[in-house]
């Protein structure tokens, strides 16, 4: 299973590498074509929706054909989107490159693949492997796309994207198994590779005050986080920002997460409770969006990107597992998906609120409504999670 394992590894670093290369040009691209900051926005709400509507899709996909048929279909559309992208000379056009995306689902594949072909015991570890080949072509493809950009053109970027994306679709064809003998993984083994959730899973699990109050935070904390990544491209180009350097502090924030989740994250939750870990980490980052929406020199933006890489990164991490441990074992599965699809929700609205806000008040604007959404967070947290208790499984201290 060693070939197949590094092939699949291989197709997530290609995967995230190539739409990393693609984010430091798309907003140049776009504001060559005539989109303003509101038409930015509908382009990033538009491709979030048909993420949130091709999961499923996929998810049903690997349990009827396979996840090596699924993730070739992936692949193949997502590589079809950059040279849309690529070949684009309108708005009109923009939109349309963001049809593939409804199949833009490399990662899900990857993890039923993973499921299938690997024991219980070295499943989970598999999985966790995955992130950091993802995090490994993060971390290249901003810094890639941004070069290639300065030297050729932000279209010339989008279709090398789509070129590279051949590579893993012709190892696949030649050298990636169809199914694992023996090793068919069930539905919950794959971590609901069926997609889509429940509506009695989700109403027993907000039940509990636990999930509701962490699924309430994750979308207040949400929508400030989307409205930033969502505008800031856009910012970037009216801050004289170069796709090169946009990219290089894409990387510059990649790198601090990997790092972030690697190191720190296990260090810190040694010395500290979980939830003064997302109080201090909300604070961080309501301080972070404070400045930025200050910020108008290059050296004050790179300061706000590292205050929002290690502490988002970190509460992440830890609202997963809060959120795992605040549910019974039967519905782990469930209320990981909740959180998922809480910020995939965060995903349709915010860029539309963030593009309008963009527009009007601009950049100041936008980081003064990041501030409001975590202040409010914060206080929500505050309020909310000192009167539970944030039970632990057997073996693990109090939160």
């Amino acid at each position: 299973c060693e070939r197949p394992m590094a092939i699949v590894h291989f197709n997530i670093m290609i995967y995230a590498m190539t739409y990393w290369m693609t984010q430091p040009v798309f907003p140049f691209l776009s504001s060559r074509l005539g989109a303003d900051s509101l038409v930015f926005g509908y382009l990033q709400t538009f491709f979030n929706v048909f993420q949130l509507v091709g999961n499923p899709l996929i998810g049903r996909l690997c349990d009827s054909r396979g996840a090596k048929v699924a993730l070739q279909m992936c692949q193949i559309s997502t590589g079809l989107s950059y040279v849309f992208l690529g070949l684009a000379t309108s708005i009109p056009h923009l939109f349309l490159s963001r049809l593939p995306t409804i199949l833009m689902q490399s990662m899900h594949c990857a993890q039923a693949f993973v499921a299938e072909f690997s024991s219980e015991e070295e499943r989970s570890m598999a999985l966790g492997r995955l992130s950091l080949s993802y995090g490994l072509g993060m971390a290249i493809g901003p810094v890639l796309g941004g070069m290639i950009s300065e030297h050729t053109g932000p279209q010339m970027t989008a279709l090398s994207a789509g070129l590279i994306m051949l590579l893993p679709i012709i190892l696949n064809v030649n050298f990636l198994p169809q199914k694992g003998a023996g090793k068919q993984a069930s539905a919950g083994q794959r971590g609901g590779s069926e997609g889509g959730l429940q509506l009695k899973q989700i109403v027993r699990v907000l039940e509990d005050q636990r999930c509701r109050t962490l699924t309430i935070f994750m979308i207040l904390t949400g929508l400030g986080g989307q409205m930033y990544q969502s505008t800031f491209p856009m910012a970037a180009t009216k801050l004289d920002i170069s796709a090169k350097n946009l990219g290089f502090l894409q990387t510059f924030s990649a790198l601090l997460g990997l790092v972030s989740n690697t190191f720190i994250v296990g260090a810190v939750e040694k010395r500290f409770s979980q939830t003064s870990i997302i109080s201090s980490a909300t604070g961080v980052l309501a301080g972070a969006f404070l400045l930025y929406s200050q910020s108008s020199k290059w050296e004050s933006i790179v300061l706000v990107s590292a205050m929002l890489a290690m502490p988002s990164t970190i509460m992440y991490t830890t609202l997963t597992s809060m959120l795992t441990k605040s549910a019974s074992r039967d519905n782990t599965a469930t209320v990981i998906g909740l959180g998922h699809a809480s910020r995939a929700a965060c995903g349709i609205i915010a860029p539309t609120i963030g593009g309008f806000i963009m527009q009007q008040a601009g950049a100041r604007g936008v980081g003064l409504s990041c501030l409001g959404s975590m202040g409010l967070a914060l206080s929500y947290w505050q309020l909310s999670s000192k009167h539970l208790t944030w039970g632990a499984k057997k073996g693990e201290k109090e939160l």
